[in-house]
């Protein structure tokens, strides 16, 4: 089997799509942590927005309420400061006090008017930039929604490479055996003269035949 000359490359690029792929992972997990926190502060922003609207209202309610009652006090007094029944026709006395009565009904109503006019515009406007900075800060604080990135480019296998370095290696050693002489067949000579192997006597057929022992 053949080396690939780009597995350290490969390895390296495998290396770094782990890398890059956990990184995303951990961004994402973080990023939805702070989801569920900002969906909590958009709801107590609106929460939040919600009573401040209702506050003003009672507000205005109670500004209309004792305009109401000022006006009541006012209009018991005049009945009492008059001493009698009204039936018609012109008064005795020119200090009845209802020309102040008419005064302080307007100067009451348009007070009322105006608490639940431009005050409670004005009101609704600050009540509105708020919220809408809070939310903005919330979502400020929640951030961008994590990117997975590039693609990590895995190089191609090169085996070829690999297969052309080994036979390079090789070659490279057989040269160099042949520079110290490996290759020489002088070498292989043996320096001693081989004996030839004797036969025996005619008419023997074992060496155990051919041996005698002296008497």
């Amino acid at each position: 089997m053949c080396v690939d000359a780009n597995a350290s490359a490969r390895h390296a690029a495998k290396q770094r799509w782990m890398e890059k792929d956990a990184k995303y992972r951990s961004d994402s997990l973080k990023y939805f942590n702070k989801e569920t926190a900002a969906e909590r502060g958009m709801q107590r922003t609106a929460t939040g927005y919600s009573r401040a609207i209702s506050n003003d209202y009672q507000r205005a309610l109670y500004v209309q309420g004792k305009a109401r009652r000022q006006y009541e006090k006012g209009y018991i007094k005049y009945l009492k400061a008059k001493g009698t029944v009204d039936e018609g026709g012109r008064a005795r006395r020119r200090t009845t006090g209802l020309r102040e009565i008419v005064k302080m009904k307007g100067a009451l109503e348009n007070a009322v008017a105006y608490e639940f006019g431009p005050n409670m515009q004005r009101r609704y406007r600050a009540r509105l930039i708020q919220m809408q900075n809070q939310q903005a800060k919330v979502r400020n604080n929640l951030g961008l929604l994590p990117e997975y990135g590039a693609p990590v480019l895995m190089p191609p296998s090169d085996r070829l490479s690999g297969a052309l370095s080994i036979a390079s290696q090789i070659a490279s050693i057989v040269g160099a055996f042949k520079g110290l002489g490996g290759a020489d067949t002088t070498l292989m000579t043996p320096d001693y003269v081989t004996n030839p192997i004797p036969t025996l006597p005619s008419g023997l057929t074992d060496w155990s035949q051919a041996i005698t022992f002296d008497p």
